[in-house]
């Protein structure tokens, strides 16, 4: 691993171990909401085995289309930075991912149940199925890296309200790329359910912003 990852790897590895550190005895599961290439979502898996191997209770949880961007609106392509008309994010990993998966259980206490779930699908649509097929679910972190406003708003809708108190909301972009996001942010959480968010990001890796719910 660390002969051939990049420095700018190396901060967002440190970035999600920080993430998992601030909750952990926080209960609830782990949401990544894009998964692209399952950098992400493996290092939360990861992380879990190795520091909280019996926690079966937090599961890691992958959403994505794995075709690639969906659900464009024109609150995205406000921002100048990245043009998200074009950006597509296009990740046919599914499979790949899902051997993974299977070689991850094959090392890790309690692999006869699920630690690792993939959902394919729009969030716009999969979220929302997932908690009415889960509602026993509660999340100890929401990571939002899907950068669009109605995916964006869709996640918080479903998940927000689960989101253990302490637990943390992460959305990559905000402040800079991902004008959509941070308008669903303000529509949802601040003016929908009147919580004050407080953002805060890591010196080293600032692409990504967290609040912690209070």
């Amino acid at each position: 691993f660390m002969r051939f990852v990049s420095r700018q790897d190396v901060a967002k590895h440190r970035a999600y171990v920080a993430l998992f550190e601030m909750t952990r005895g926080i209960v609830g599961s782990i949401a990544e909401c894009g998964v692209y290439f399952g950098q992400g979502l493996m290092t939360y898996a990861n992380l879990a085995a190795a520091f909280e191997p019996y926690n079966y209770q937090c599961r890691i949880i992958g959403f994505d289309t794995f075709e690639g961007d969906r659900s464009h609106s024109e609150s995205d392509v406000e921002g100048k930075i990245v043009d998200r008309s074009v950006w597509n994010y296009e990740a046919k990993a599914l499979d790949d991912l899902q051997r993974a998966i299977t070689i991850y259980d094959l090392d890790r206490p309690l692999n006869h149940l699920e630690k690792v779930k993939l959902v394919k699908g729009d969030l716009c649509e999969t979220a929302a199925a997932f908690m009415t097929a889960h509602p026993e679910t509660l999340f100890r972190i929401i990571h939002l890296s899907v950068n669009l406003y109605l995916p964006t708003r869709s996640v918080l809708q479903h998940f927000y309200p689960r989101l253990s108190r302490g637990g943390i909301l992460a959305i990559h972009g905000l402040n800079y790329s991902a004008p959509g996001a941070q308008r669903a942010l303000s529509e949802v959480v601040e003016q929908q359910f009147g919580e004050k968010v407080e953002l805060r990001t890591f010196e080293y890796y600032p692409n990504l912003v967290y609040s912690v719910r209070q």
